[in-house]
Parts: C-alpha cells; sequence; structure tokens
C-alpha cells in the first residue's frame, strides 16, 4: 500500500483534543448544558486513533530515511516524532488517571478543573507537533510526490 496512512489520520486526535477542550470548557462554564463526560470520551478516542496515527507516522519516518533528506529536516521529524509521542502517551494518560478519578469522586468538581487544565496542555502540545508536522509537508515538501 502506497498511499501515506499517517497524513490522512493525524487531523482526528487533532480535531477531538481541541474538541474535548472546548466542550469540557462549555461543561465547566454551564455544568447542565451537556453531559459531564463528554470531554473524557472525545480524549478517549482521541487518544485510540492518536495511537494508530503514530504507528502510521512510524511507517513514513521509514520511507522518508530512504529518500535522504538533510539534517535540518531529519532534526525536524525527530522533534515532531518526540511532541507526537509526548501527544499520544499524554492522552492515554490523561485518560486512564480521569477515568479512574472521576469513577471514584464523581461529584467532585476539581477533578473536571485538573482535567481541564491537562487538556490544555495537551492541545499545546498537539498544535506544536502539528505546527512541525505543517513545515515538514509545506515548507520542505517531505512526503509529497
Amino acid at each position: 500500500m502506497n498511499f501515506p496512512l499517517h497524513p490522512a489520520l493525524v487531523h482526528f486526535p487533532i480535531a477531538f483534543l481541541y474538541g474535548a477542550l472546548i466542550l469540557h470548557a462549555i461543561q465547566l462554564w454551564r455544568p447542565h448544558w451537556m453531559c459531564r463526560i463528554i470531554g473524557l470520551w472525545l480524549l478517549g478516542m482521541s487518544a485510540v486513533i492518536s495511537i494508530v496515527a503514530s504507528i502510521a507516522g512510524e511507517r513514513e519516518m521509514i520511507r522518508a530515511g530512504q529518500i535522504g533528506y538533510s539534517t535540518e529536516i531529519i532534526e525536524i521529524m525527530n522533534r515532531h516524532e518526540f511532541m507526537g509521542n509526548i501527544v499520544v502517551w499524554g492522552s492515554i494518560t490523561l485518560f486512564i488517571i480521569w477515568i479512574t478519578l472521576f469513577f471514584r469522586n464523581m461529584e467532585d468538581r476539581r477533578v473536571d478543573i485538573l482535567a481541564f487544565s491537562f487538556l490544555a496542555l495537551l492541545v499545546c502540545a498537539v498544535s506544536f507537533t502539528a505546527y512541525l508536522g505543517g513545515q515538514l509537508v509545506w515548507v520542505h515538501g517531505v512526503g509529497t510526490p
């Protein structure tokens, strides 16, 4: 299969993380407007799809390594991979901790506020990762025919 799967998949975890942050912020602002765990489930979907996107990214990096890019591009690729790993493992960890704390303390609003702050950090990390990926594709032409 010669279709680059990584670019097709990465937009879903990004959108789910942004959606989780925005909808969780709305839920904190107006608690009775929507379900309290909408951000939690969006984060879970983001974590699952980000695992698949990360595996596809590894395959794309192997394919790109055969081309022989300059050291500057390889450095950006390594930084993009590192930040992507932070997003993947951060999403998985936050999801597990959030769901555990939620079921232990269902009525505690502090869990929601703590989750919101970590969601904000994850959104910052995924934004920087997406910026690096955009630099690789649009500036340096990595992965383009």
